[in-house]
């Protein structure tokens, strides 16, 4: 979200009736993972590749390594964000989420 300068991004739980809108069941069901629709095509990325692809639609800082890290393999790229998934509350510092911000809240939909 912080790295959403231009607030393109909006969030939705797997759950709800947004996921349950856009989604296949199949991606509602995966929770551990990040799903990204793009909204221009309709396209639908998931784990790594929805990471890298936001990064590089809301024309991040991080967006020129984001192209090449989607030059390597699918199954690494992915193998390394199931162990962060898996590894994230140890590598954050902090062990609540944030309340979001009045800012904020316009971006996460039911």
């Amino acid at each position: 979200m912080q790295r959403d300068r231009m607030r393109q991004l909006h969030y939705a739980p797997l759950q709800g009736d947004t996921a349950l809108k856009f989604l296949e069941e199949h991606h509602r069901k995966e929770l551990s993972s990040a799903v990204y629709l793009r909204k221009l095509d309709n396209q639908i990325f998931v784990r790594s590749d929805a990471i890298f692809h936001a990064l590089i639609d809301i024309r991040s800082g991080w967006r020129h390594l984001a192209k090449i890290a989607l030059l390597l393999p699918k199954n690494f790229r992915d193998a390394i964000y199931n162990w962060i998934a898996r590894n994230r509350h140890s590598l954050a510092y902090s062990k609540a989420c944030a309340l979001p911000s009045t800012d904020v809240s316009a971006q996460i939909l039911p």
